[in-house]
């Protein structure tokens, strides 16, 4: 694999410092990337080295890898981080750009390129495009499972940190299947060293707590009918896969669909060339 270094890069957005990791220049097509749940910008690492006609800036959202956290009366509600996205587009002058989103980060830019679908070129989503619908009558309750779980939050006390950085890697694969190696990576942008010599996660721990309105399976709908730009849906069979295909919304006219063998996080793993031929081969193609 070659070697493609990246850059730091640092936005002010509503008063958050938002940082991110650009791979390529001006003369690349212009990329926004979206890590998935409790993940950060290193997530595309692997991918981004097999990319080297694009501009990738890979964003640490609110509460993850170096970005600050939201503010005490904040919350991380999925919707809220579109204003973080467009504003650092702005900050970058692009006017036009593609996203590539994996999990919770696919999710966020599917919602974003139906919201602005003149800004959007094209969209890819890797093993992730939807959360779990629900239903109407739901909502009273999503809304006390909120705020029950900030007022506990508020009173509860932080993680207890793991002993060393492999300890801290075997945790994080043990919570999610995925290679030591792609976990190390996630791991070493997402945790700190405090003096005690722990390590201990930098994302905010609000980022587990419930939203306080989920979208209607109606509303989702609504959403995929909007995306105007060439759509590509990356399906990890052992990963979110056979649930996203059970999901019962109509993609069919949106999406290319392609599955591959692996678990979620195949694309920073050994299937990371083939999804890396694959996005290429989309971008190019005029229509996916």
């Amino acid at each position: 694999m070659s070697s493609r270094s990246a850059i730091e890069k640092s936005f002010n957005v509503e008063g958050l410092n938002i940082a991110a990791k650009l791979w390529g220049d001006d003369s690349g097509f212009p990329v926004i990337a979206l890590h998935g749940w409790l993940d950060n910008a290193a997530s595309f690492d692997v991918l981004a080295e097999q990319l080297p006609s694009l501009q990738i800036l890979a964003l640490d959202l609110p509460g993850h890898g170096l970005s600050d956290h939201k503010p005490p009366s904040g919350d991380y509600a999925i919707w809220d981080d579109l204003r973080c996205i467009v504003s650092v587009a702005d900050q970058m002058g692009w006017q036009e750009f593609s996203l590539l989103g994996h999990s919770r980060g696919a999710i966020i830019a599917a919602l974003l390129s139906a919201a602005t679908p003149e800004r959007i070129r094209h969209l890819i989503c890797l093993d992730g495009l939807l959360p779990p619908p629900e239903t109407a009558t739901n909502f009273p309750a999503q809304m006390a499972k909120y705020l029950k779980d900030y007022t506990q939050t508020s009173r509860s006390r932080g993680d207890k940190g793991h002993a060393d950085f492999d300890a801290a890697v075997t945790a994080r694969c043990k919570a999610t299947s995925m290679a030591p190696v792609a976990a190390a990576l996630i791991v070493a942008r997402g945790s700190v060293q405090a003096d005690d010599g722990r390590y201990y996660w930098r994302s905010d721990k609000r980022l587990k707590l419930a939203s306080p309105v989920k979208l209607s399976l109606e509303q989702l709908q609504a959403a995929i009918d909007a995306i105007a730009a060439p759509a590509m849906l990356i399906l990890a069979k052992q990963g979110f896969g056979e649930w996203l295909a059970t999901l019962p919304v109509n993609i069919g006219s949106r999406f290319s669909v392609r599955e591959i063998d692996g678990h979620h996080h195949c694309h920073m793993e050994g299937q990371s060339s083939q999804i890396a031929a694959w996005i290429m081969e989309f971008l190019y193609s005029g229509s996916g």
